[in-house]
C-alpha cells in the first residue's frame, strides 16, 4: 500500500506527542493559575467543583519512577495537568488523599524534560499511613520519605529562586517545613502542576484546593 507524502508528514508532526496521549484531551479552568494547561499521560477522571477544586483521578498500575537499582522499571503513566513556571516562583496547594493501596499519593509536579524530573506527594506508606515524599530524577530516581501525616490531607509547595528549588509541607498552609532542597535546570524552564498516581492499586483520586502561586524574589527561607 502506496503512503501520501501527506500522510507522512502527519506522522512526523504527531510523533512528538504519542508520550503525551492526553494533548488533544478538554482542559480545566483553574482561574488561580496561569494559562494554558497541559495535560501529560491519559487521566481516568477529572472534575472542577463549584469551590474551585480540582478532583483528579489516576487509573489502574499508573506511576512515574525511574528505579536507581537493577532492572527497567521507568513507568510514566501518571495523568499530570502541567503549566508553564515563571523563572522564579512559588507554587502551594491543599492535597486530599483517600488511598485504597500503597503509594496511591497526590503530587506536585515539577517538569524540566523526561529525564529531568521532580515530584512531591502525599503517599500511603505500607502501614496504611499517609507521609510526605520526593523523587528528584535526573537520569534515575532519587525517592526520600520525609514524615508521616495525620489525616488525609496537607499542603505542599514548591519554590525556585534563581538555580535554587525547594519543597515544603504544611499542616495548615501558613507554616512551612522545608523537606528537600536541590537543583533541576532545564534547558527550556520548568513546568508545575499536579499529579496522581496509584503504582500498586486499581486507581486513586486526589482533591487540590487553595492553589496559590507567585512570581518575582522569591525568599526560599521564609517559613510563615
Amino acid at each position: 500500500m502506496r503512503i501520501s507524502r501527506f500522510m507522512l508528514a502527519l506522522a512526523a508532526c504527531l510523533a512528538p506527542l504519542a508520550g503525551h496521549a492526553q494533548a488533544t484531551h478538554a482542559v480545566p479552568t483553574l482561574s488561580a493559575l496561569p494559562a494554558p494547561l497541559v495535560w501529560h499521560n491519559a487521566t481516568a477522571d477529572w472534575s472542577v467543583g463549584e469551590d474551585g477544586a480540582f478532583a483528579l483521578a489516576a487509573g489502574k498500575k499508573t506511576d512515574w519512577f525511574v528505579w536507581p537499582g537493577e532492572g527497567d522499571y521507568r513507568p510514566d503513566s501518571s495523568p499530570r495537568l502541567l503549566f508553564k513556571a515563571d523563572r522564579d516562583f512559588s507554587f502551594s496547594t491543599r492535597v486530599a488523599v483517600t488511598p485504597h493501596a500503597t503509594y496511591d499519593a497526590g503530587c506536585i509536579a515539577l517538569y524540566g524534560t523526561a529525564a529531568r524530573w521532580a515530584k512531591l506527594c502525599l503517599e500511603a506508606q505500607t502501614d496504611g499511613r499517609l507521609a510526605i515524599i520526593s523523587v528528584v530524577t535526573r537520569g534515575v530516581s532519587d525517592d526520600a520519605t520525609s514524615y508521616p501525616v495525620t489525616g488525609t490531607f496537607t499542603w505542599l509547595k514548591v519554590a525556585k529562586d534563581r538555580r535554587g528549588i525547594f519543597f515544603y509541607g504544611s499542616p495548615d498552609g501558613h507554616a512551612w517545613t522545608i523537606v528537600r532542597k536541590f537543583n533541576l535546570e532545564g534547558p527550556e524552564g520548568l513546568s508545575t502542576g499536579f499529579s496522581v498516581q496509584s503504582p500498586e492499586g486499581d486507581g486513586a483520586r486526589a482533591v487540590f484546593s487553595d492553589f496559590h502561586y507567585a512570581t518575582g524574589k522569591i525568599d526560599l527561607w521564609k517559613l510563615q
